[in-house]
């Protein structure tokens, strides 16, 4: 059974910085855990909001930045609370192959659908000179 750390670590919500929330409905009870980032953030607006506390002295109880409140805030009002789950980093599509050698790769496995991705690959350099890792190509293969 995996623990609470862990299901927040792996859904990027683990506040790593948690020591340094002073706010004091995290430092007694079970139910307000200092860990759990969207939490803590969402009780720093809370609080800004409802309780009139100050962006400074929220962000600095809440162990955040005054520019993670202003994030958060604008998350919040844009995408409602789950906005304060952390999306995806990096990359969101294909980004080492372009559509020339996109094009080139569907076009080559089409004529030869035998082909290793090490083959492609070397035909696409000579072709179209874009060099890639075999890997690259090799992940494009299993999209398709």
């Amino acid at each position: 059974m995996e623990s609470k750390d862990d299901i927040l670590k792996a859904g990027g919500t683990y506040n790593r910085a948690h020591k340094s929330v002073t706010a004091d409905e995290f430092q007694h009870g079970v139910f307000f855990d200092p860990k759990d980032l969207a939490q803590v953030k969402y009780e720093m607006l809370r609080s800004v909001a409802k309780d009139g506390v100050s962006i400074s002295d929220a962000a600095e109880k809440y162990g955040l930045s005054r520019q993670t409140y202003y994030i958060s805030k604008n998350a919040v009002e844009n995408q409602g609370l789950g906005g304060l789950i952390p999306q995806k980093r990096g990359p969101k599509g294909s980004h080492k192959l372009g559509v020339q050698a996109e094009e080139f790769i569907d076009r080559y496995m089409k004529e030869h659908p035998n082909a290793n991705s090490a083959e492609i690959n070397r035909e696409l350099a000579k072709a179209t000179g874009i060099q890639v890792h075999n890997r690259t190509v090799s992940r494009y293969m299993a999209k398709k």
